[in-house]
Formats: structure tokens, sequence, C-alpha cells
């Protein structure tokens, strides 16, 4: 999936490089390696220079399906399931989130959201045998759709005539 930039009158999309992932992911992790909940579970990560290239990869493949990632991202997880708590998704997406859209078009951050989601929904699974994640991070809250207008029920002996004149019905409806 690419994103083209285009600026016209009617239209605007933005292209995501591998430039724009990398910054994105810079600014991210900072933000994770200062968060009280996160920074316990990522201490493990030792080389940021490194893991940082790897996450890239992944991001590339994921967003602009480069194929640059190799890894087993699922297994890299579970080793350290003993040091990330439930909470901690939720909370990596929330710092996801406002980091996609402060750095992001809004449909671009919009889709590593939706993304991210899935991705952290299965690792939790995967860790505690079902999802922890609250789908609300990504998608706003919808009303349920309403009608404009309701007409009245027919049976047999009310259905208007220019209704029957204009729909044809099976014998016995």
């Amino acid at each position: 999936m690419h994103f083209i930039c285009i600026l016209s009158r009617y239209v605007m999309t933005c292209e995501l490089t591998e430039k724009k992932i990398t910054e994105i992911l810079h600014t991210f992790y900072e933000k994770v390696r200062r968060d009280p909940l996160l920074s316990v579970p990522f201490s493990v990560v030792t080389d940021w220079d490194e893991h940082l290239v790897r996450l890239t990869e992944f991001w590339s493949s994921v967003m602009l399906t480069s194929g640059r990632y190799k890894g087993n991202p699922l297994s890299m997880h579970v080793i350290h399931a003993d040091r990330i708590q439930p909470a901690m998704f939720n909370r990596w997406l929330e710092l996801w989130q406002i980091t996609t859209t402060e750095g992001l078009a809004p449909d671009v951050a919009q889709e590593m959201q939706a993304k991210a989601t899935r991705i952290a929904s299965r690792l939790s699974v995967a860790m505690f045998g079902h999802s922890t994640v609250r789908s609300s991070n990504t998608t706003p809250e919808r009303s349920a759709p309403s009608p404009y207008k309701v007409t009245p029920s027919f049976d047999q002996a009310s259905v208007p005539a220019a209704l029957l004149r204009d729909h044809s019905l099976k014998a016995g409806s």
C-alpha cells in the first residue's frame, strides 16, 4: 500500500516513505522509553539503533509491502511475556495514536493505527489467551444509524396499490 502525496484543489493524500516511518518510530519510541509503564519491558533493548532499524523494516513491510522484515515479531515478544502486563498494550496504542496523529496525514495515521491495533491484539492473544486491546483506540465511536423516514407496516390488506404495481412478489408473500 503506497500513499501518494498530491495537493490540489480537491484531493490531499500523503505518501508514506521509509524516511517518514523512521521519523515516526524514533519519536514514538522516545515516548515509550520515558513512559513509566512501558519503559520496563523495553529495558531489555540494549541496542536501540539496531532495534529501530528492525522496527523500520517491520513497518516498511507492513505499510509499504517492501518485504524487508524477515523476523518473527510474535516469538520475539512472547519470550518477554513475563515482563508484559495486559494494560501495556492499550498504553502502547495510546502513544502510537498520539504520535501518528501528530506526524502523519490523517488517512495514513488512521491506517497505521488500525494495523497497530490488529498487531497488538494478536500479541495479547498469544500472551494472555485473549485480546486485552480496547478496540476504540483507533476508531471513533459511532452511533447506530437511524432512518430518515419510517413507513407504516403493511399487510396483505393494507399494502398500497402503487407498491404492488412496481414490485413483483413471489406467490404467498
